[in-house]
């Protein structure tokens, strides 16, 4: 604000005042000299962007192991078999003719005499073919065959996930200018000038 003013009374004022009086040859009041001024700058920080912010896929194939597991070979069978009948020979006594009472003639001294006479039962041993066990048919079972076989599994499917990388920024500090340079007219002691 005070270069301004005296820049402004330099121009407007002091000049033709100073031609004035050196022309005139007066008594000088005040004298006035031109000065640079130098430019002024301040320092400021700013936040720059170094890298913009991204992503990335990132792929985890599947997971496979082998596990053993149990398959089935051959199917549990039933066969039969067949047992035929078992037959014994046995005796046994056959009554042919019961006990019975009848009558009958008998010579007795010569004599013709009529008895009556008790006849015993007749018997007969017979063989016979007897059946002791019939046949029959036998379920014979055979159990299922079984095998272990090695096979691939899946643990974990395949997967796949993104990433986020942040921006990058970085502080970065920079001079700016705040007053640029400029001539001014400041005061001066000079013999013969007064101040």
């Amino acid at each position: 604000m005070r270069h301004s003013f005296w820049s402004a009374l330099a121009a407007l004022i002091v000049s033709p005042l100073v031609s004035t009086s050196v022309l005139a040859g007066g008594k000088a009041l005040s004298c006035y000299e031109q000065a640079t001024v130098p430019a002024v700058y301040k320092t400021v920080n700013e936040r720059v962007l170094v890298q913009p912010a991204s992503s990335y896929v990132v792929q985890k194939p599947a997971v496979y192991s082998y596990q053993a597991r149990r398959v089935l070979v051959q199917p549990e069978r039933v066969s039969y078999r067949t047992s035929p009948a078992v037959y014994q020979t046995r005796q046994s006594r056959v009554l042919v003719q019961p006990a019975s009472v009848g009558w009958e003639y008998r010579v007795i001294n010569g004599r013709n005499i009529l008895c009556k006479v008790q006849n015993p039962a007749v018997y007969r041993t017979v063989s016979q073919k007897v059946l002791v066990q019939s046949a029959s048919r036998v379920a014979v079972r055979q159990p299922a065959i079984y095998s272990s076989v090695k096979e691939k599994v899946l643990v974990q499917p395949a997967t796949s996930y993104r990433v986020q990388k942040p921006a990058v920024y970085q502080t970065v500090s920079r001079q700016v200018l705040v007053q640029p340079a400029q001539t001014v007219w400041k005061p001066v002691k000079v013999r013969g000038c007064r101040y």
